[in-house]
């Protein structure tokens, strides 16, 4: 007994000295090989007297414990401070399921048991025989990780907008320049994706890179087909539908299912995906084969939405204002919304005088024409408000105004009264610095902007496309120098900038959430050699990869995991793929519960059960386990299940013939299991745990 205390403190004498010491070999090799590394499993003993406090520390999550030995969930870096502590005596930890992967997103977003065929997958998949169709500034085509192992370029087809009119121009679209597959391998395709810093290069990166430039930060579908389509951002037109026709034409040449990734937007707009680009871009990603993918925005802490209810009692506006003498402006509403509502344009200096309006007008007055009316000041014209109202295919009203301002500095003032509704997004509304009410009395009237429903507008708001927001992947990576760069994000939480909805008839938007914000990415080659002499913090180890991040980064995950999921069912539906990726989703801490929401939309992304859990399960053995307790148990219509331990656990409910029809993640030692509106007859209840799996039958009533 003596010789073992005189053990126990050699040992501790040892970590007082260096802590690493108390790290086994493949740890020591791990931390030191990239210490950035996050959410670790290990195993850590413990001199209970000395280490009594072990639940309460912040630098990590314990799992589970058995006498003095924790299983705890740690972040690496955080693992050297843990090995510093008095009392701790030993920390060790094994590669299993190890995997160098796409930066954590994969691990995030649960791509990993995909790409390695977890049960009940009968295969892995990769993306094989799957178009990913990328609608963004552009690809760097030279970069290794869009080629494959022999060198050759994967993408098929490169058409770049931008480009003047020449020989290989689209002929079915008359403008830019495009690329086949063997062009570009033989040197002849002149895209260029620097001018956009490569931003449809990370985009490509994140939803299909292979990962060969450094063997790491592969994709999600590392084996896909790419179509790229380099947007011309200042060109006039229905340019994201040319694209969309232009990858689902490629695509069907090469008799492939496809996804479209967008990682761009318009926030203008009606936001409520009635507009006809929305809709003719439905009928092109409807069916067999197909989905679509965009970003829901990166406009979530900025206020630019005007909405409210317009009431007969009061009189309320808004203030307009910019460094232009145009000033433009639109209002939407359903007609219905809007028929009883009058509208009027004013004008105040900058101490708040009203310098006059154009009197109220009621719905129809600018109605299919274009009205303009002078506003003046005594004999000063102040300036010109030009109105045009319209109604579409689904009875919702816009009214938009011109204002021709004579100089500048006005607050061009919106008003409404009445009885009805509107809603207007422009980001020149007039936030701060507004006048207290002891100056200005009728502030108490005033519509301030807000931060709500700034998801990006057209055919974001479909309930065809999926619409992603953002959400904080990691917050620490090792730059081209090996210096640990660490930001104040916190992982897992939603990105302050993700947009939020509802569309503007109150659908739920975005569809679901992967992560963003600080996603390692490719980039476009000739922008390296500049970032890594002037900005080396923002390239990763390695010196192919960047930080990426905003819903421009989240989109192509979600578009990665689609493929996957086509690859697995290649004549899957838009809508299937989007049920199978909402009605699978997980929740954790940081997500707004209940879901869905208008910031995470249905959850998290689950890659892994969104292949999974409306499958078909064979060759269920059921092992009686005193592990899960079920009572009652037959079950009429709820039940009440214990556990031996609180640790984490997937619960899966399993009908008779091998369908998943429940799934959930618990954390603790009971579980109340509603079955009211289960189908009575034999389940099976699995209970997916760390180091095992347990099954017990259930009969529902």
């Amino acid at each position: 007994m003596k010789q073992f205390l005189a053990f126990i403190i050699i040992v501790f004498s040892l970590c007082t000295v260096n802590a690493q010491t108390v790290l086994n070999a493949e740890l020591i090799d791990i931390l030191e090989k990239d210490a950035t590394i996050e959410k670790l499993n290990i195993l850590v003993l413990v001199d209970p007297v000395q280490f009594s406090n072990v639940e309460e520390s912040n630098l990590f999550k314990v799992n589970y414990r058995n006498g003095n030995i924790y299983s705890i969930n740690i972040d690496g870096i955080n693992i050297k401070n843990l090995a510093k502590k008095k009392g701790v005596l030993r920390i060790e930890y094994h590669k299993h399921n190890l995997h160098l992967m796409d930066d954590t997103s994969d691990v995030r977003n649960r791509i990993n048991p995909i790409k390695l065929g977890a049960a009940p997958l009968s295969s892995s998949y990769d993306g094989t025989g799957i178009i990913i169709g990328i609608i963004d500034s552009g690809t760097d085509f030279s970069h290794p990780d869009l080629k494959d192992a022999s060198g050759n370029s994967r993408i098929k087809f490169l058409w770049d907008m931008t480009k003047p009119i020449a020989a290989n121009t689209p002929t079915a679209f008359g403008y830019g320049q495009e690329w086949t597959n063997s062009e570009i391998d033989l040197g002849l395709c002149t895209h260029d994706d620097t001018p956009h810093f490569g931003h449809g290069t990370a985009s490509s990166g994140i939803a299909a890179g292979n990962g060969l430039a450094i063997n790491h930060h592969a994709g999600v579908a590392p084996k896909a087909d790419i179509i790229v389509v380099a947007m011309d951002f200042n060109r006039p037109g229905f340019t994201i539908a040319d694209a969309v026709q232009y990858i689902s034409t490629k695509a069907a040449l090469l008799n492939k299912p496809f996804v479209i990734n967008a990682s761009v937007g318009e926030y203008y707009g009606s936001h409520d995906g009635t507009d006809l680009e929305a809709q003719i871009i439905n009928g092109m990603v409807s069916g067999s084969g197909k989905c679509m993918v965009a970003s829901a925005g990166n406009a979530g802490s900025i206020p630019f939405h005007v909405g409210y209810n317009v009431v007969p009692t009061d009189t309320n506006f808004s203030w307009i204002s910019t460094t232009s003498h145009t000033i433009q402006v639109s209002e939407f509403a359903d007609t219905l919304q809007f028929k009883n509502v009058k509208y009027t344009v004013g004008v105040n200096n900058t101490g708040y005088t009203n310098l006059g309006n154009i009197g109220f007008k009621n719905y129809s007055y600018a109605l299919g024409t274009l009205k303009r009316d002078t506003i003046y000041n005594g004999i000063n014209r102040i300036g010109i408000v030009e109105s045009i109202a319209s109604v579409n295919t689904f009875g919702v009203y816009e009214l938009k105004f011109t204002i021709l301002a004579d100089s500048l500095n006005y607050l061009w003032r919106i008003e409404h009264t009445g009885n009805g509704r509107i809603d207007s997004w422009n980001f020149d509304y007039i936030t701060s610095s507004l006048p207290s009410a002891t100056l200005f009395p009728k502030i108490s009237k005033y519509k301030i902007a807000d931060t709500t429903q700034t998801i990006v507008s057209s055919f974001q708001c479909s309930d065809e496309v999926i619409t992603v927001a953002n959400y904080v992947n990691r917050n620490k990576y090792l730059d081209v120098t090996s210096t640990l760069q660490i930001t104040t994000e916190t992982p897992g939480e939603i990105a302050a900038s993700s947009s939020v909805g509802p569309t503007r008839n109150n659908k739920i938007k975005p569809d679901i959430a992967s992560t963003g914000a600080t996603v390692l990415a490719s980039a476009a080659m000739a922008m390296l050699p500049g970032l890594i002499s002037g900005a080396p913090s923002v390239v990763a180890q390695g010196g192919y990869h960047i930080t990426a991040g905003g819903t421009s980064a989240s989109s192509p995950v979600v578009a990665g995991l689609a493929a996957l999921y086509l690859q697995k069912n290649p004549s899957a539906t838009n809508i299937q793929i989007k049920q199978a990726i909402t009605n699978c989703a997980y929740t954790d801490a940081f997500v707004s519960l209940p879901v869905p929401n208008y910031r995470w939309g249905y959850g998290k992304l689950d890659g892994f059960h969104a292949l999974t859990c409306g499958m078909v399960v064979t060759n269920i053995e059921v092992n009686s386990s005193s592990v899960i307790n079920v009572y009652p148990n037959p079950i009429s219509n709820e039940a009440n299940i214990l556990f031996k331990d609180d640790q984490l656990r997937t619960l899966k409910l399993i009908n008779s013939v091998g369908q998943i029809v429940f799934i959930e993640k618990v954390k603790s030692n009971t579980y109340k299991l509603v079955c009211k509106d289960l189908t009575p007859g034999m389940y099976i209840l699995v209970s997916e745990e760390k180091d095992a799996i347990n099954k017990i039958k259930i009969v529902v009533l």
